[in-house]
């Protein structure tokens, strides 16, 4: 499933993984492949957001009648 690791910061090139302000792009993507060793990231350039797929399945969802019904 696709989540939101890391946001930028106004002003310049810095970006907040945790609680943790990076003055880099680069550091902050390093940062997070030594915490959780994903190699793939998506940068949305546009929101000021880093995207990674955190290797959990997203549950399936169920329908009824009516519409979804949950899950």
């Amino acid at each position: 499933m696709k989540i939101n690791v890391a946001e930028r910061v106004p002003p310049g090139d810095r970006w907040k993984l945790d609680n943790t302000v990076y003055e880099s792009l680069t550091e902050c993507l390093n940062q997070i492949f030594l915490e959780r060793g994903v190699m793939y990231f998506e940068v949305d350039a546009k929101n000021g957001n880093v995207i990674i797929d955190d290797g959990e399945k997203a549950a399936p969802k169920t329908w009824d009648l009516y519409g979804e019904k949950g899950g």
